[in-house]
């Protein structure tokens, strides 16, 4: 039993890591698409290419199971994915709303890039599945170059997160969509500007345990297995994006392979 996680580069990790402490006795392989990033100021169109070249890439590979760590990817092509694909498909915007709405949220926040909140994905699932909530957006693209960069050690980050959610913060809200597979790594610094009051859902987190639900009903048998291998792919391999691994995860055990599926 192998799972396929694909995202349009490295904030993907997030949930790749996540699983992997999850799902030990599973092969677990990871598309990193980072010669085409960032899908998020891209066309829908071009995003539903891409992730059709990414899960025939991964299903080639022998994977059974794919995650869409991109939240792009997951609001403009997942429905697209699982009419092409005759797979289990789990993207990160479904496992986040089904968070959402078992915290009993009334006043829900949700951040994420530009064409994540332009899509109004969270926001249309939200409102098909709960009558009575408020939702507030708010497109932050400026936290992945920070986190990125490693700019978020520096002291001034503190000043770019207040900026991007003072407006949130005056709405009130009691819970908070992280809606980028990069935030998660900067979600002690949100979890301070906001308070304890509000509730933080991760969407790395909240995906793992969805895909660990769905395993444990459905191949019961596969966690009986021995620890299996961790596989990393990219598709651009620069000086640039190893230095930022190294530094966002420090942890992480794997070789990365670079590949080209266009």
């Amino acid at each position: 039993m192998k799972i396929g996680i694909f995202d349009s580069g490295i904030g993907g990790l997030t949930v790749f890591k996540e699983i992997s402490k999850k799902l030990p006795t599973f092969e677990i392989i990871y598309l990193g698409d980072t010669a085409r990033l960032p899908y998020g100021i891209k066309s829908k169109k071009t995003v539903d290419s891409y992730s059709i070249n990414n899960v025939s890439f991964l299903q080639a590979q022998g994977c059974d199971i794919i995650v869409i760590a991109c939240n792009t990817a997951s609001s403009y092509s997942t429905s697209l994915i699982k009419k092409k694909f005759n797979l289990p498909i789990f993207d990160v915007i479904s496992s986040g709303v089904d968070s959402a709405i078992k915290s009993s949220t009334t006043r829900l926040g949700v951040i994420g890039t530009s064409s994540t909140i332009q899509s109004k994905s969270y926001v249309n699932i939200l409102k098909k599945r709960i009558n009575k909530i408020k939702i507030f957006t708010k497109a932050c693209p400026i936290f992945v170059p920070i986190i990125e960069q490693g700019l978020f050690r520096k002291k001034y980050y503190k000043e770019i997160i207040e900026e991007n959610l003072q407006g949130l913060k005056k709405k009130r809200i009691d819970s908070l969509i992280l809606g980028c597979t990069h935030y998660p790594l900067i979600k002690k610094e949100i979890k301070n500007f906001f308070g304890d009051k509000v509730f933080l859902i991760d969407s790395a987190s909240e995906i793992s345990t969805s895909l660990y639900n769905y395993l444990k009903i459905n191949y019961p048998d596969e966690f009986k297995n021995v620890k299996k291998k961790r596989s990393v792919f990219l598709t651009d391999k620069s000086s640039y994006f190893n230095s930022v691994i190294k530094k966002v995860f420090k942890n992480l055990d794997f070789n990365i392979k670079l590949i080209d599926i266009k």
